[in-house]
């Protein structure tokens, strides 16, 4: 088949729909992998032909399957003496992998094998079955229900459907068929989304499609479309050479009237037409007017590099719109955890067009749950988000409220599991974005760890506080500045902002002062206090349930220890040498400390400052 991919294009979905799961007991999977679902867990199969004979027989339940069909579908015309005795086996082991599953039986009739089961159960029949559903709601004229359907449909896929196995011919022209279907119905979801002006979630789709097969002129049409539609007038243009060169140079073809309508469209800036020749959009009746969208993300600071980071991130919380999301960002303190999480929530908002909340579960006014949840009420519109109740009956109104929109909840400043909980959306189409410096376990959590920006990060960000012109005369002593600083953003954000403060200063001369002593960066402020202050926080939230680890967090601080051991940190704190091994591991989880080695520890970040 033609998928190259274990994420093919248009699988992410870029619309919300109903909700894939995953596997449930009894449920089959053939769009990528072959699984058999198990109490929520899929089991792949394992042996490559009884995968094979699998994979055919799931693509034709409830229909007798002739010994010679499954023969080519498992051998390709070359089949071993033992042919119809290895079938009788693989039919074994299939009925082994589906006992216990309710209403499912592998027959024998007749020199044929038939898999009887309802075809609800098998991905590739929901596939086809939620195209038809979205094919009927476009005709009636419902967009939005349409997109939703069809990206449903799509994130079915996990890869080539029956995981790229080697068969012969007949199975092979199927699943060749299968990818065609897939593509297509991509390409028609993008002309949706095109019409409902969704155009960045169309231009990411059609990359990742024309990255999977660069041959598909109607993708670089739309692809064009998108950007024309975007105003990125120069990256039309540049897509369509590109089209124009893969189709010369693989096909020896010029471009077609689509893709050249769609040129000229760019090179008179014309309006950008419903459709060029392909999947007609049925126009539905004005939009109603809906309440305040909220929008309650924070200015975002002044923010350079982390180009990879933000990426990853963006990925991660776009992974799956059919599912809410929930994405973690941890590291030590001063990495700028939530200048990240707040850079990459701007980056995304327009695939959260229900809003963007923010919750700062460390700030002096929000050390109630129940409060938080019922600001993020009056926020959604909610009458009653102001009306005092219980934790659990503000929660309730809050799942409510979020289970069907497309939010974005920015969760600043986490370390309870409970309260975290309390304020996670529960709509398919919604996401969470939690920092912390030890962010809490919460179930089906990806996660990002943060540390120091690079060297030339950090020198950009000094240069952007202090001026460019002070950085570009003394490059040396810059980075120098940049390495006491420990590349950590919050210790030059407060260098930066002191340098800013007395222009009068060169970078070597302030450098001098660190040198010499007479200017300590842990006295330096920032917005919230001295640099010191935030260790001396850390260690006051630390004490309650990890005193120890708070006590060695002090002591090396004050000893300004580089390296330290289990028997040294028991002599520290007067304890054994169990208690300093789990005060410790402690301190390594709230990323204070890194292992160097073995029984070897060394300070990390602000806990490194001097």
């Amino acid at each position: 088949m033609s998928g190259r991919s274990d994420a093919p294009a248009g699988s992410p979905g870029r619309s919300r729909g109903p909700a894939d799961e995953g596997p449930l007991a009894g449920e089959f999977r053939v769009l990528g992998p072959v699984e058999v679902g198990r109490r929520r867990r899929a089991v792949r199969i394992g042996g490559v032909k009884p995968r094979v004979f699998l994979l055919a027989m799931l693509l034709n339940v409830n229909r007798q399957v002739s010994l010679d069909w499954l023969t080519d579908a498992l051998w390709d015309g070359q089949p071993p003496t033992s042919a119809v005795a290895n079938l009788r086996t693989y039919a074994m082991c299939v009925r082994r992998w589906l006992a216990g599953s309710p209403e499912v039986e592998m027959v024998c009739r007749s020199g044929a094998y038939e898999l009887a089961l309802s075809p609800r159960r098998v991905d590739v029949y929901r596939f086809e079955s939620l195209v038809a559903d979205g094919r009927s709601a476009l005709g009636r004229g419902d967009r939005l229900d349409a997109a939703a359907r069809l990206t449903a449909a799509l994130r079915l896929w996990r890869g080539p459907a029956g995981g790229g196995v080697p068969c012969g011919r007949p199975l092979a022209a199927r699943l060749a068929a299968l990818e065609e279907q897939r593509l297509a119905v991509a390409e028609e979801c993008a002309e949706i989304l095109l019409a409902l002006d969704r155009t960045t979630e169309v231009i990411a789709d059609m990359r990742v499609l024309l990255g999977d097969d660069p041959l598909r002129e109607h993708a670089w049409t739309l692809l064009i479309r998108a950007l024309h539609a975007s105003g990125d007038a120069a990256g039309a243009l540049t897509a369509y050479a590109e089209a124009h060169a893969v189709l010369a140079e693989q096909l020896g073809l010029d471009p077609g009237p689509n893709l050249l309508a769609a040129q000229r469209a760019v090179l008179n800036r014309d309006p950008v037409p419903s459709s060029w020749g392909r999947t007609e959009v049925v126009a539905v009746g004005p939009p109603t007017v809906d309440q305040e969208v909220p929008r309650q993300l924070p200015r975002p600071a002044l923010f350079v590099g982390r180009d990879r980071e933000c990426a990853r991130l963006a990925e991660m919380v776009l992974a799956d719109p059919g599912q809410a999301r929930v994405v973690a960002v941890d590291g030590p303190p001063g990495t700028g955890k939530s200048a990240l999480a707040l850079r990459v929530a701007g980056m995304v908002t327009d695939r959260f067009p229900d809003g963007q909340l923010y919750a700062d579960l460390g700030g002096p006014d929000n050390a109630d749950p129940a409060v938080i949840i019922q600001a993020l009420l009056r926020a959604l519109g909610d009458p009653l988000g102001g009306v005092a109740g219980s934790l659990a009956e503000a929660s309730a109104r809050y799942r409510s409220l979020t289970a069907g929109r497309r939010l974005l909840v920015v969760i600043d400043n986490a370390d309870d599991t409970a309260s975290v909980d309390e304020l996670l959306p529960t709509g398919a189409g919604c996401a969470a974005l939690v920092t912390g410096r030890r962010t809490p376990t919460l179930d089906h959590a990806d996660r990002l760890t943060v540390g120091a920006l690079r060297p030339a990060e950090a020198e950009t960000l000094i240069a952007a506080l202090a001026g460019a012109e002070r950085v570009a005369r003394a490059p040396t002593a810059t980075a120098e500045i940049a390495r006491r600083c420990q590349h950590l953003p919050l210790v030059l954000r407060a260098v930066g902002a002191l340098l800013a403060d007395r222009p009068h200063w060169s970078l070597p001369e302030f450098l001098d002062t660190l040198v010499d002593g007479r200017c300590q960066l842990s006295d330096l402020r920032h917005r919230d206090g001295r640099l010191a202050d935030v260790l001396s926080r850390v260690g006051r939230e630390l004490h309650p349930s990890g005193p120890a680890a708070a006590r060695l967090l002090g002591a090396i601080r004050r000893h300004g220890l580089s390296e330290l051991t289990p028997s040294g940190a028991a002599t520290l704190l007067t304890v054994t040498v169990g208690t300093a091994e789990a005060a410790l591991d402690r301190l390594v989880d709230e990323h204070l400390l890194h292992r160097v080695g073995p029984d070897r520890y060394a300070p990390v970040g602000l806990t490194c400052l001097r």
